[in-house]
């Protein structure tokens, strides 16, 4: 498999896949509810997303390639050597990157803390797998 920027396209775009469809699980099977109740959406926000649901799923799948693309890059950069290592190197990209990140919201714009949970547990998730998937699909995925 020919490489780009040293990663594995396939590896990168399965895993971007698997994140989109963990947000799926997560946010329209599971927790979608929940979910909707803690944003405080009005049948009017839902029939305005309904509207464009297209263009943000595809949007949607563009950002999770992207994102698998860059932690495949990370865990290159940082020498995941392995399931295990990856795994590891994902669980802290994601403490120390993605909830700090999210928590601006709980600070600043004021949603509520169960709101951060849900979407942190989401990006846990999509982390962990992506990790996987990345180092499964090529071996060793993240290695030279």
């Amino acid at each position: 498999m020919p490489r780009i920027l040293g990663l594995n396209p396939l590896a990168v775009l399965v895993a971007g896949f698997a994140l989109w469809m963990v947000g799926f699980v997560f946010y329209g099977v599971l927790f979608a509810q929940l979910w909707i109740g803690l944003w405080g959406f009005t049948d009017a926000d839902l029939a305005a997303a309904e509207a464009v649901a297209g263009p943000a799923m595809a949007a949607g799948f563009a950002l999770s390639i992207i994102f698998a693309g860059f932690l495949s890059y990370a865990l290159k950069a940082l020498k995941a050597d392995g399931m295990t290592s990856a795994v590891k190197w994902a669980l802290f990209l994601w403490a120390g990157f993605v909830v700090t990140t999210m928590a601006y919201d709980i600070i600043y714009a004021l949603q509520p803390i169960m709101l951060l949970l849900l979407d942190a547990s989401h990006n846990l998730v999509g982390f962990i797998v992506m990790a996987l998937i990345l180092t499964a699909l090529d071996k060793v995925a993240v290695k030279d």
